[in-house]
Parts: structure tokens; C-alpha cells; sequence
């Protein structure tokens, strides 16, 4: 049974993930966004999207992206507090044994971003030296420093 945990056996995995998040609403968000990241910007579609961690073969991943103008729909205060209530919601759904908290799509990363922007960005040690070699081989002086 589908209890939101992680599994390593590949039967409870199929069980629970054969049929797309939300059923057929899911199913009509995924094929949207292949379409238009895949069909409309020429890119790779359904299968012919690869791995980016096989570098023997170009991934073919397209990317859209879209601007609203949510004035034209409602007021921006409306939205904000109609947002909140959506969020509020999200994360009031009862956690799977073992998580402390439900994110919504972007949390994570609007929270790595301010934490970057405040202490910077931790590179591993060898990422900092091959960037001194690399700057010391090609006689570029580094922009930020790397100590």
C-alpha cells in the first residue's frame, strides 16, 4: 500500500506510482508541460528526453517558461491572500512517518537562496581548487574570492 515512504522494492514501487499524481488532472498537467516544453521549443518529448547525469547522450530537455499578469485576472491582494490560504493547506496535509515538514514546489529553493545570499555558497574543496588551476592555467583572476 502507497503510504507516501520511500522503498527500495521495485514491486511497491510500481504499485505506487504507475498512475500519474492526481489522476486524470495529473495526467493533463504532465502532458501539458511536455508539450510545451518538449513540442513547442523543438525539444525532446515523452521518450525522447534523457537522463542529464548520462553524459554519453544529450538529455534533449527543453524549457518554457510563462508570465501572468495576475492584475488582469483579480487584485494582487486577493491573490496574495488566496496564495496563502492555498500554502496553508498544502501544509496541513498529515506528514508520512519520518518527515517533519510538507513543501510546496519552490520552498526548498527560495529557502537555499536566502540562506546562499546571507553565508554564500559552499563549494567542495576540490571544486575551489580546480577553479584556482583552471584561473592560475588560463591567466583569468578570480572575481570573487575562493579562500
Amino acid at each position: 500500500a502507497a503510504d507516501g515512504a520511500p522503498t527500495t522494492d521495485p514491486q511497491a514501487a510500481i504499485d505506487g506510482i504507475i498512475l500519474p499524481m492526481a489522476g486524470h488532472k495529473g495526467y493533463a498537467i504532465a502532458a501539458m508541460v511536455d508539450m510545451m516544453s518538449g513540442v513547442l521549443t523543438g525539444s525532446g518529448f515523452l521518450s525522447a528526453v534523457h537522463s542529464p547525469y548520462k553524459t554519453a547522450e544529450k538529455s534533449n530537455c527543453g524549457h518554457f517558461m510563462m508570465a501572468v499578469n495576475i492584475e488582469a485576472m483579480q487584485p494582487l491582494a486577493e491573490f496574495n491572500a488566496r496564495m496563502e490560504e492555498f500554502i496553508a493547506e498544502i501544509k496541513s496535509v498529515p506528514l508520512a512517518q519520518g518527515y517533519e515538514e510538507v513543501f510546496y514546489p519552490g520552498e526548498m529553493e527560495a529557502r537555499n537562496d536566502a540562506r546562499n545570499r546571507r553565508q554564500g555558497i559552499e563549494f567542495p574543496d576540490d571544486t575551489i581548487t580546480d577553479l584556482k588551476r583552471i584561473a592560475g592555467e588560463t591567466g583569468l583572476q578570480a572575481l570573487l574570492p575562493l579562500d
